[in-house]
């Protein structure tokens, strides 16, 4: 695994947890489940927004990571001809 991998996993375990924790207590903090089932359908549809938000931002934060990379390698990094 390349430094760039491990630094799209972590970066994505992060912004992932933290995007599913915000969804999470978004809906929470708007809708009053009145019944068990209420609470059992919102819970289930909290977690799948939650991942489906998550798998968007890892979008997001690896080409992010791949744009500054590519930058670093062209700016920064001395090539030997």
């Amino acid at each position: 695994m390349s430094k760039t991998e491990i630094a799209k996993c972590v970066v994505s375990v992060v912004v992932g947890s933290g995007t599913t924790k915000i969804v999470s207590a978004v809906i929470r903090n708007n809708v009053s489940p009145e019944k068990i089932t209420d609470k059992v359908t919102i819970a289930a549809g909290s977690v799948v927004l939650g991942l489906m938000a998550a798998d968007a931002t890892k979008n997001y934060t690896d080409a992010k990571i791949d744009e500054a990379v590519a930058w670093w390698r062209e700016h920064v990094t001395v090539t030997k001809n």
